[in-house]
């Protein structure tokens, strides 16, 4: 089966856990505790406010303080009702999310599509509020009892298990439609922001008391919130500072020799293409650009002697010009934000049949995603002229990657380039023009 269909399975297994669920305990929903209509609508409609001004972080990640809204919802309402409170919110903020790109692209999403992300983000929500709040009414916590230190455990224990379980329902949905552990794309999210959401929950904790006690105080939270807000906005700013600047270096690395100029923007854009084709997810096909534009910044520390060399290199001198992977890894490990490309800039020379450099790794211990730059770079270096040899045409490029396949590419992923940059040859053609300088 294919990842992509396998992660469209866990997905509507999440929404139909979530709605069984929800049918079971409907009768709890009628027959407990009345409903605080005006306090749920309320919940709810500053939820979905918060949720229409997320901070984007890198690779298709986002924080919004609906974090601590969402949190409020645990601690004010029963679990049942705080449960469906939050799965028609995050159910409301995917429509609105679908209208607003019918409005700016003019193109009607794929119903199914639409409905599929709606019913699983849902269903994430309730699954895990539905634990959370759970959690502290079987402790018998809640923002309407007294403060207590062990009602101050149980609260930081009830966020833990909300963040969580939510992390890891969608950290499995991407693993299984990527080949990759679950485990770790848990514990690699969201690691650039932790403090950022530690200090929204403890603020929807801080607004769930006061709104029982003082609710005047709940006007004041909006402040350190606007406050958390700030602080992570200008940090993701940074960090695309960060990748602008690093991406500027990398384009001056290809502007010192005249044969590869912009190489890596024609490597970035085929390896986007690629991407698609394999089936990645935004988020992968970000990564694999991100990466492709700074492949190479490890030229940076070869001599010019050997860099700018008209002719072959030597033995010694390639060796030299072969460690520009993990001097790149070197450079790039300096900077958070590029945490996750690191491991695809020091493997864009390896090869499947472990014939590669730095580390000969074989490329099917490699994650599919890996093994895209290698197939994007070979075919630029194919299609540009060097001081000591001509371009090869696109047709014999692609006879390359053919004969290669299965010993210095991945099939597959020479397979997804020959549909995807041959099918459309007038396209691939475009990459290779001159494209502008990066800001």
């Amino acid at each position: 089966m294919a990842p992509r269909r396998r992660s469209e399975l866990y997905r509507l297994a999440v929404a139909l856990t979530a709605t069984g669920i929800f049918l079971a305990d409907l009768p709890w929903l009628v027959a407990g505790r009345p409903v605080e209509w005006w306090l749920v609508i309320s919940l709810v409609t500053a939820g979905v406010v918060a949720l229409q001004f997320p901070i984007h972080v890198s690779l298709s990640e986002k924080v919004s303080v609906a974090s601590a809204v969402l949190f409020v919802i645990v601690l004010l309402l029963p679990a049942w009702q705080a449960a469906a409170a939050v799965a028609a919110t995050q159910a409301i903020d995917v429509a609105l999310a679908a209208s607003r790109k019918v409005r700016a692209t003019r193109e009607r999403p794929p119903l199914g599509t639409v409905l599929q992300s709606l019913l699983f983000n849902a269903g994430v929500g309730y699954l895990s509020i539905l634990a959370a709040a759970l959690y502290l009414g079987l402790a018998g916590v809640s923002a309407r009892g007294e403060v207590s230190n062990s009602s101050v455990a149980f609260a930081v224990g009830a966020a833990v298990i909300m963040y969580a379980l939510n992390l890891l329902l969608v950290s499995t949905a991407v693993a299984l439609g990527t080949r990759r552990s679950p485990l770790t794309i848990f514990f690699t999210t969201h690691k650039v922001v932790w403090l950022q959401f530690a200090t929204l929950y403890v603020l929807g904790a801080a607004a769930a008391y006061a709104a029982i006690r003082f609710p005047w105080v709940l006007a004041l939270t909006v402040v350190p919130a606007a406050l958390a807000y700030a602080s992570l906005k200008r940090r993701i700013e940074l960090t695309r500072e960060t990748v602008r600047a690093v991406e500027k270096m990398a384009y001056e690395v290809d502007s010192r020799d005249p044969y590869t100029f912009q190489h890596s923007q024609r490597v970035a854009s085929y390896s986007k293409a690629i991407g698609r084709k394999l089936g990645f997810s935004s988020a992968e096909i970000e990564l694999v650009e991100l990466s492709a534009k700074v492949h190479d910044i490890g030229k940076i520390r070869i001599p010019d002697s050997i860099l700018l060399k008209p002719g072959r290199l030597t033995d010694e001198e390639r060796r030299v010009m072969e460690t520009h992977p993990r001097l790149g890894f070197e450079i790039l490990s300096q900077f958070s934000a590029y945490a996750k490309v690191l491991d695809l800039v020091l493997s864009h020379h390896e090869r499947y049949d472990g014939r590669g450099y730095p580390n000969s790794t074989v490329g099917r211990r490699l994650l599919l995603i890996a093994q895209v730059i290698p197939v994007a770079d070979s075919l630029d270096a194919m299609t540009t002229a060097r001081a000591y040899r001509g371009a090869k045409s696109w047709e014999a490029a692609m006879y390359e990657l053919r004969r290669g396949a299965g010993t210095q590419w991945n099939p597959k992923v020479v397979e997804a380039a020959l549909v995807t940059l041959q099918r459309d040859r007038e396209a691939a053609e475009l990459m290779l023009q001159p494209a502008p300088a990066v800001a």
